[in-house]
Parts: structure tokens; C-alpha cells; sequence
């Protein structure tokens, strides 16, 4: 269904931006003054509807509606089952059982954390909710979990096996402790509603120390709803980065996993790995230590009205690893250190809409090896390089953007694949330091751009030789159909060469 979706509204876009006039220039001042009242807010916000307002906020600047919201999401209902079985167990198990999803990378740092201790708690059937399950440890003997004014607290890795289930509800606290190793650990089943979920790590801590963290392997699932997760994961150590649900490999999960209204503070990451129609929706990331959000391998899932607010490394946002079939849309990516969203790894399909992008310090949107992506009615303004930057891209429509005042070009375009196609329609390119820049260009189409404010230098590289005649075709604010082309022109439109691949 998203496959459909994604394709549909670039099939509409595309013959609706024909005829449509450009984003209209707004005030600079007032565009700065927006970007200064998001980032004083976002930090203390609530996830729900904030990204979509904000950017309706700054899309209003410049005349573009913003992305729908989604339609209201449907009740969930509560796993119920058998009582669970609660056991001590070696914890040297299950890590060799996420070795065969996950392999042996990274998982050196938590094997010291344990200090040559395998004792660890299994979930190994049944459900149970976390203060039931911290009560049977009690009654059973098994250290490395209690409960105390209204807190558990995690001293030892804490394991769900598939079939088990482990309910983490409203009011629920669950602190996880660095000094033993402590992680949460799931292959079966892990609801978590209202609650917060937060290691007892400093957030000034050097990234080298051991941070637990809560990784989904195999064939586990997730729900998360309105919940609060603080000071997990190590940025970069791929699945124990932080918040993870990896459902890859040869029994993955058929269930989608589904991530709504939570807030995630500190954490080294959130990543979804080789999930299907999973759903991110209305999530703040907050002051991520390393990408905010990942999506690796994913199929036909959805990001929608997501805040990604401060991250400190790597990309706000990212698909890679051959995602497909997505649609990223609503979300304000704010005052990154590294590049706002980043699609790679050969990614196909990819629509980005009504997204705003703004202040990162590096580029707002690359794409790398990627293909059939469209870039819809976005804002993506006043980053500290490239607004757009496209290198070794195939099939490529850029349509009704506003790309204002970036540091570097509005769109940059580098070594195009062989028999690759960019539309660029109906944007606006504005106050940027260039407008187009680009070297090995294949097909490239412009149609309807309004670059009467891109000056002094409207064309670099190898779009320069092309300035005069560009120039000459049409007004800048509204010019006529301009395509520059290294090889025979292909006639076949962007919706229907993408449907077919």
C-alpha cells in the first residue's frame, strides 16, 4: 500500500507541477526568526503534532501546504496469554543466538560490561507485565532486578525469548544499570505504553563507556506508544546503538513494528533493520549522539511527523541499506551537526514530502545510489553546505521545493548513473550561495523554476556552459521547458519508468 501511495503521489505531483507557479520567496528574516522560536520549543514539546505543526509553520512562509497527517490510528490491543515462566539463565546463550542475526560485530564492549558474569533473567513464555515480573524474581531468589518506590531497576541483561511476551505500561519506570552490563534484550514480544525506559548513565559521559540499551532481534516485535527512553545505547555499535528493532535474517518477524509518540532523549540511535510496513510516526529525537533515526532495509514503511532536533553525529535521518518503497513525510529535521536526511545504500523508491529541513550544519538532503526517489513540497533552508545534493543518483523528480539560503549550491549534482533522469520542477531556488552546481550530468530537465533570486550565480560547474541559453529560454522566475543532456532523451515520465522497476 505504500508502494502505491508513494507512486500515486508522484504520478500527481508530476502532472499537477506543470502548471503550478513555484514557492513564492518569503522574508528572510522571518524564515530565521521561525527556525529561532522551533529550536527554543522543541526541546520541551510533546511529540504528538509538533513536527507537523512546525513545519506548516514554516511551509506557510513560502506558500506550500504542508504534508497531510495521517488518519487517526486504530486501538492496538494488548497482548494477553499464559502466565510467563521467569528463570535465571546464562547470558552467553543469548548473545550467541543474536549472533546468528546479527553477527559478531560490535558485541566486545558488552561482554566486558558483564565482568566475566553470565548470570542474566529469562523470559521464556507465557506474558507478564514488569512489576509482576520483578515480584517472581523476588519470590524465585533471582538477583539483577527489583523494585522500589515505584522503579525497577535492571542490573542484569533481561531477556525475552520468542513465544514470551513483557508488558512495560503507564507510570512504569524501568532504570537499567551500566556498572553489571544490564540490557533489554528481545526476540519475542515487547509492549511498552506510557512508560519510561532510561539507563543511569550521565549524558555528559565519554562515549567510550558502556550504555545498555534495548535491542529487538529475529523474529521479535515492537510496540511502542508515548513512552520516554533516556541515555541508551552507544552511538555507532550498530545493534546495541540504542533503541533497535533488527527483524532480519532467515526468521524474521512478519508483524510490523510500530513506534508513536515517544520521546527519545540521549540515545546513541534509533534504528529499524530489515523490518516490513513498519510505522516511525510522531517520535522526537532528541539530542541523539549518533543518527537519529536509521532505516536500514526497510520495506514499504513509513517516518511521518517526526521531530529530529539537535543531533550531535551523523544524519538526522537516514534510509540505506536498499530500503524500499517508503515515504517520508512531515518531519522537521532540526539544528543537526551532521547532514539533515540521507538517503543511501541503494535505496529505490523513496518519496520525501512536506518534510522541513533546516539549520543542519552539513548538507540538508543528500542522496547516494539511490533511485526513483522524489522530493516533494519540502523546505530545506539555511543549512551550513548543500540544500539538495544528489551523487550517483538514477531516476530523480525534485518538485514544488523551496531551497533558500543555504551555504552552499540549492541543488548539487554529481556523477549521475548511466541513463539517470532529474526533473526539476516548479522550485525555488533563493539566497542560496548557488543555485545549480553540478559534474557528470546525464539528463536533466528544468521546467517552471523560479531562480530570480538566486544571484549572483545562478549555474557552476558543468550547468555553467548552460547558463546563457538557459537564461535566454525564458524568464528565471518562469522559464520554459530547459533540458540538458549528455545522451538521447528518454520520453518515458518518471512515474511510469519507476512503476516498471
Amino acid at each position: 500500500m505504500i508502494r502505491i501511495w508513494a507512486y500515486l503521489a508522484s504520478a500527481v505531483l508530476f502532472s499537477a507541477s506543470i502548471g503550478q507557479a513555484a514557492p513564492k520567496l518569503a522574508d528572510s528574516a522571518a524564515l530565521h526568526a521561525g527556525i529561532a522560536g522551533l529550536q527554543q520549543d522543541a526541546g520541551g514539546m510533546s511529540p504528538q503534532g509538533f513536527a507537523y505543526d512546525a513545519v506548516a509553520q514554516i511551509a506557510g512562509l513560502y506558500g506550500l501546504k504542508p504534508a497531510p497527517r495521517p488518519q487517526a490510528f486504530a486501538d492496538v490491543t494488548l497482548p494477553s496469554g499464559d502466565a510467563a515462566k521467569v528463570a535465571a539463565g546464562d547470558t552467553q546463550i543469548a548473545l550467541t543466538q543474536l549472533s546468528i542475526s546479527e553477527g559478531t560485530n560490535n558485541q566486545l564492549r558488552v561482554q566486558q560490561a558483564q565482568h566475566n558474569s553470565k548470570a542474566g533473567i529469562f523470559i521464556s513464555a507465557g506474558v507478564i507485565s514488569l512489576q509482576d515480573l520483578a515480584t517472581e524474581a523476588e519470590q524465585q531468589g533471582i538477583a539483577g532486578i527489583a523494585m522500589a518506590d515505584g522503579v525497577v531497576t535492571l542490573s542484569r541483561p533481561l531477556v525475552i525469548w520468542q513465544g514470551a511476551t513483557l508488558l512495560i505500561h503507564p507510570g512504569d519506570v524501568l532504570q537499567m544499570q551500566a556498572a553489571e552490563g544490564a540490557f533489554l534484550l528481545n526476540f519475542g514480544k515487547l509492549d511498552l505504553r506510557g512508560a519510561t525506559l532510561r539507563s543511569d548513565v550521565a549524558a555528559d559521559a565519554p562515549e567510550s563507556l558502556y550504555r545498555p540499551f534495548v535491542l529487538t532481534s529475529g523474529s521479535g516485535q515492537v510496540y511502542a506508544e508515548a513512552n520516554t527512553f533516556q541515555a541508551l545505547g552507544m552511538a555507532e555499535l550498530g545493534p546495541f546503538a540504542g533503541f533497535v528493532i533488527s527483524t532480519q535474517g532467515l526468521f524474521a518477524s512478519t508483524t510490523p513494528s510500530v513506534l508513536r509518540d515517544n520521546r527519545f532523549e540521549d540515545i546513541g540511535g534509533v534504528a529499524l533493520i530489515g523490518t516490513k510496513a513498519a510505522q516511525v510516526t510522531q517520535n522526537a529525537f532528541l539530542a541523539s549522539r549518533g543518527g537519529a533515526l536509521i532505516l536500514a532495509q526497510v520495506g514499504e514503511g513509513a517516518a511521518l511527523g517526526n521531530t529530529i532536533y539537535n543531533t550531535k553525529a551523523g544524519a538526522g535521518l537516514r534510509v540505506t541499506a536498499r530500503s524500499k518503497d517508503m515515504l517520508i513525510a512531515g518531519n522537521l529535521v532540526l539544528g543537526g551537526q551532521g547532514n539533515g536526511v540521507q538517503v543511501d545504500g541503494g535505496s529505490f523508491g523513496i518519496t520525501l514530502r512536506g518534510n522541513a529541513v533546516l539549520d543542519n550544519a552539513q548538507s540538508g538532503l543528500t542522496a547516494k545510489t539511490a533511485s526513483c526517489l522524489s522530493v516533494q513540497d519540502n523546505v530545506i533552508a539555511a543549512n551550513g553546505a548543500v540544500g539538495l545534493r544528489l551523487t550517483k543518483t538514477g531516476y530523480v523528480q525534485i518538485a514544488g521545493n523551496a531551497l533558500v539560503g543555504n551555504a552552499g549550491s540549492a541543488i548539487a549534482v554529481g556523477a549521475q548513473l548511466t541513463k539517470a533522469r532529474m526533473e526539476l520542477n516548479s522550485n525555488l531556488m533563493a539566497q542560496n550561495q548557488i543555485g545549480l552546481t553540478g559534474a557528470a550530468l546525464h539528463l536533466v530537465t528544468l521546467r517552471d523554476n523560479d531562480l530570480s533570486a538566486q544571484l549572483p550565480r545562478i549555474f557552476d560547474g558543468e550547468f555553467a556552459q548552460h547558463q546563457a541559453a538557459f537564461l535566454t529560454s525564458g524568464r528565471t522566475d518562469h522559464a520554459a521547458v530547459f533540458q540538458i543532456s549528455s545522451a538521447a532523451a528518454d520520453d518515458a515520465d518518471f512515474a511510469s519508468m519507476c512503476s516498471q522497476e
